[in-house]
C-alpha cells in the first residue's frame, strides 16, 4: 500500500490537499509558459520571412554547436539614411567602397520590440487570469469535496444530540479521514443505541425482579392483616426470605454498577485460591448433600492478590450455579500455571448450548425461566463473576465439561509464592 492511500481505497486528505496545491501551482506555471511561448510564436510570425528563416537557421546551428550564419541583406524599400551605408574594409582600418545594404537584424526588430513586449505582457495577464480562474474552480471543488461529508456528519450529530439514535452519517467516497470520521460516528451512534436498549431492558428487568418479591410480601401482609393467615413463625420466615432476596438483589445491582463504572473498591491482599475454595466447599457441602449431590475439591497452592470477600463471592456464585444444574456431582479444581491461577467448576448437568455461552454472563439472563425464579436466582450471579474477575485483572469463561455438563473457568493473575 502506497503512502497516502487508504486500506479502503480512498486517498488521504493530506495527499488530496497536497495534490491540489501542486495542481494549482503546476497550472499557473504551465499557463505562464504556454502563453509566453504562444506570445513569442505570435510575434515571430509577424516578422519578415527572411528574419524567420534566419532565426530558424540560427537556432538549428546553436543546437548543433556551430557558428551562427550571417544575417542576409533585406530588400531596401525606402531611401537609406545617410548613415545607412557600411564602409567595407579589409580589417586593417582602410576605407573601402560604399554599397547600399538592407537594414540589419537590430534595425528590423527595433520597431517591433515595444509591440513584442506589450504582446507578451498581454498574454501573460491573460494566462494569469485564466490560471487563477481554473485554480479558483479547483479550490471550490476541493472545498465541496471536504465540506459535503463533514456537513453530513454535522447534521447526523445534530440529530443524535436531539435524541434521534437512528441518525447515521452517509459514508461518501472520498478522502480517507473524512470517510473514517463518518464510520466512527456511525459506530458511536450504534453503540449509544445499543446502550440505550440495554438500559431500557435493564430497567424493565430490575422492575420485574423487584416486583415479584414485593408482590409476595404485600399479598402475605394483606392476608395477615385480614386474618387469613395467623401470625406464626412460618409466616415470619417467609417474609424474611423475601426480604433477604430483595437485599441480595439490590446488593448485586450495586456491585455490578460499581464494577461497570470502575469504582468498585477492592481490598487486595495475598491469598491462596485453594484455601478460599475449600472454605466455600465447606459452607456449601450441606446444601449439596440436601440435593443429593457430591461436592469434590482438587487443589494445589495457588497464591493470588485480591479482595477475599469478592473472591469468595465469585467462587460461591460459580458453585451455586453448578449445584442448580448438576445431576450427581460438582467438581472444583484449583491449579497454577506460571503466572496464572485457575479455578474450574465442572458439573454433569445438561450443559450450555454454544450459542448461549456468552448470553449467560449478561444481567438477568436465564436459560430456564420456569426454574430459575423458583430456585431464588436473580440472574445476576454470573454477570457479577465476570465483572469481579475483570476488576481483578482476570476473566471468566464457559465451555463444555468433560463430565458432560458445563465447565466454568475463573482465571486470575497469580501472586508471589511462599517466600
Amino acid at each position: 500500500m502506497t503512502p497516502g492511500t487508504s486500506r479502503r481505497g480512498g486517498p488521504s486528505l493530506l495527499m488530496t490537499l497536497l495534490a491540489s496545491m501542486l495542481a494549482v501551482v503546476a497550472l499557473a506555471v504551465g499557463g505562464m509558459f504556454f502563453f509566453s511561448d504562444l506570445a513569442v510564436r505570435r510575434e515571430v510570425a509577424r516578422l519578415p520571412p527572411e528574419v524567420q528563416s534566419y532565426l530558424r537557421a540560427r537556432a538549428e546551428a546553436e543546437r548543433r554547436g556551430e557558428a551562427p550564419p550571417p544575417f542576409p541583406a533585406l530588400p531596401q524599400t525606402t531611401a537609406p539614411a545617410p548613415n545607412s551605408t557600411e564602409r567595407a574594409g579589409d580589417g586593417t582600418g582602410q576605407a573601402g567602397t560604399n554599397r547600399p545594404r538592407g537594414p540589419g537584424l537590430p534595425a528590423v526588430l527595433s520597431p517591433r520590440s515595444r509591440d513584442f513586449v506589450r504582446g507578451v505582457q498581454r498574454n501573460m495577464v491573460e494566462g494569469g487570469l485564466l490560471a487563477a480562474a481554473l485554480g479558483a474552480l479547483l479550490s471550490v471543488w476541493l472545498a465541496r469535496r471536504i465540506a459535503l461529508p463533514l456537513g453530513a456528519v454535522a447534521r447526523a450529530a445534530t440529530g443524535l444530540a436531539g435524541g434521534n439514535l437512528d441518525a447515521r452519517a452517509p459514508v461518501l467516497r472520498g478522502d480517507r479521514e473524512v470517510a473514517d470520521l463518518a464510520r466512527t460516528f456511525n459506530h458511536m451512534a450504534a453503540s449509544l443505541q445499543a446502550l440505550e436498549r440495554e438500559r431500557q431492558q435493564a430497567v424493565a428487568d430490575i422492575a420485574h425482579e423487584l416486583r415479584t418479591p414485593i408482590a409476595v410480601m404485600q399479598a402475605r401482609l394483606d392476608a395477615l392483616e385480614d386474618g387469613v393467615y395467623p401470625l406464626t413463625t412460618e409466616q415470619i420466615e417467609l417474609l424474611s426470605g423475601q426480604t433477604q432476596l430483595l437485599t441480595r438483589l439490590v446488593g448485586d445491582l450495586r456491585t455490578l454498577t460499581l464494577a461497570d463504572a470502575g469504582r468498585l473498591g477492592l481490598h487486595r491482599q495475598e491469598l491462596d485460591l485453594a484455601d478460599l475454595s475449600a472454605q466455600v466447599v465447606r459452607d456449601l457441602r450441606d446444601r449439596a448433600a440436601s440435593r443429593g449431590l457430591n461436592l469434590v475439591l482438587h487443589t494445589v497452592p495457588a497464591p493470588v492478590q485480591g479482595d477475599p470477600d469478592r473472591l469468595r463471592q465469585m467462587i460461591s456464585n460459580l458453585v451455586e450455579n453448578a449445584l442448580v444444574h448438576a445431576r450427581r456431582e460438582v467438581q472444583l479444581t484449583v491449579t497454577r500455571q506460571r503466572e496464572v491461577a485457575r479455578l474450574t467448576v465442572d458439573d454433569d448437568g445438561p450443559g450450555i448450548p454454544p450459542d448461549s455461552r456468552q448470553l449467560i454472563f449478561t444481567r438477568f439472563a436465564r436459560l430456564d425461566e420456569s426454574r430459575s425464579r423458583h430456585t431464588g436466582g436473580s440472574g445476576l450471579g454470573l454477570a457479577i463473576v465476570r465483572a469481579l474477575a475483570a476488576a481483578h485483572g482476570g476473566q471468566c469463561d464457559v465451555a463444555e465439561s468433560p463430565h458432560g455438563g458445563a465447565r466454568f473457568s475463573l482465571t486470575l493473575p497469580a501472586g508471589p509464592g511462599p517466600g
